[in-house]
């Protein structure tokens, strides 16, 4: 991972690192989703995963602007669905659901190996846009490297709560988890 010292002074250089560390957060999103077990968090990294393709297509239109092929307005700047949270995948689980809540809770070996990795990239690109968005003279990159800055905040307060249920689903249940 990028050392997070070392943020580029250059818009194009900061871009074109954030286009690598979503299209790393695509990879390993997708290849977790297709060895963990269980559904929740099988269901947010699908979702993730999802989430990683918008940003990595804004942040090419971002670049477009960049070098004057596309105006600034016509740029993405919002994600254009809901941002990832936990509640949100829980509830649409939950209205899907056919199995048993002993299945929701399961978890296999590497489960919560996946999901501590999930949690770390995202720390990692919050952080990242935050403080890219500090060196950023541009207002138009700094807002947009904020909002990024805040659906990575999401994704990984999402992620915690997945971490959590899947250490003490009953526990979970028994403190914030209604159906």
């Amino acid at each position: 991972m990028l050392d997070l010292k070392n943020i580029p002074d250059s818009t194009a250089e900061v871009l074109k690192v954030a286009l690598q560390m979503e299209e790393e957060g695509y990879r390993i999103y997708t290849e977790g989703s297709k060895k963990i077990t269980n559904s929740l968090g099988k269901r947010m990294l699908e979702r993730l995963a999802n989430d990683e393709l918008a940003h990595m297509k804004r942040i090419k239109e971002a670049y477009e602007a960049l070098e004057g092929k596309r105006d600034w307005d016509r740029v993405t700047m919002q994600n254009e669905e809901p941002v990832t949270t936990f509640q949100l995948i829980f509830d649409r689980l939950k209205s899907e659901i056919q199995q048993s809540i002993e299945e929701l809770g399961s978890h296999g070996v590497d489960d919560e190996e996946i999901i501590e990795t999930a949690i770390n990239l995202e720390n990692h690109g919050k952080f990242f846009y935050a403080e890219a968005s500090k060196k950023a003279t541009d207002p138009k990159v700094k807002e947009f490297l904020q909002i990024l800055a805040q659906e990575e905040e999401s994704h990984y307060q999402a992620l915690r709560k997945i971490n959590s249920f899947m250490e003490d689903p009953a526990n979970w249940f028994a403190t914030q988890g209604k159906f």
